[in-house]
């Protein structure tokens, strides 16, 4: 940069910049329901596009959260929605949202803004740090449901205590050789795995290393 602020930290990573917006956390909460759970923003996110969601599920039962859709539009994001892919199952968690934007949060510290008069640093949002990132899914079986099937693929990795998994990669659904097709996300803490799920009638079997992202935030 030829002017503004930097934030350098030990390791040389840049931790602030005037001119470049870091990913920040802008709410949190929790989400619970059977069939469908859904978190509602303590405050309207101002971004174009989506925020990013960041999920961590209770222990206990495997959830498998799928169809995630978001209610409001762009520059008025008020919440997601999520349906479980067992319709009779429960959903519940924590969440948090993030974007890379800034929005003003705090009621003293330090704000900065971009050239473009756009907020880049807010003292009151916390920084994300993304801990795990991977696309490398290996083929583990499959599970008949009431209705269809699901396919069931899975990366080795324990979530971590403070750790949550973004939700965003997994709202879209899958390219398969059935109408319909799926995709799901299930945090398998017992085996310490990620696992991903096709719902559909026949096999995903070219998933395309659909990548998936860890993070918490920074204490």
């Amino acid at each position: 940069m030829s002017y503004g602020f930097q934030s350098i930290n030990d390791n040389a990573f840049v931790q602030i910049d005037s001119e470049l917006p870091r990913l920040c956390m802008l709410t949190r909460g929790s989400y619970a329901g059977t069939t469908d759970a859904s978190g509602v923003f303590a405050r309207p996110i101002t971004s174009l596009d989506p925020p990013i969601v960041f999920i961590r599920p209770d222990a206990g039962v495997l959830q498998v959260p799928i169809s995630v859709w978001f209610t409001g539009g762009p520059g008025n994001w008020t919440g997601f929605t999520m349906k479980a892919s067992n319709v009779t199952a429960t959903l519940s968690g924590q969440y948090f949202v993030a974007a890379w934007a800034s929005m003003g949060t705090a009621a003293y510290g330090m704000r900065l803004w971009g050239p473009t008069g756009a907020l880049v640093y807010d003292s009151g949002a916390p920084a994300v740090v993304v801990t795990y990132a991977a696309g490398n899914w290996v083929y583990i079986g499959d599970e008949v449901l009431t209705v269809g099937r699901r396919y069931i693929w899975a990366i080795n990795k324990l979530l971590g205590t403070g750790e949550y998994i973004s939700l965003n990669p997994f709202a879209m659904n899958c390219h398969n050789a059935s109408s319909g097709g799926g995709c799901a996300l299930g945090v398998d803490y017992a085996n310490g795995q990620i696992r991903m799920y096709s719902l559909a009638t026949n096999a995903w079997t070219d998933q395309g290393h659909r990548p998936f992202l860890c993070a918490k935030l920074l204490a």
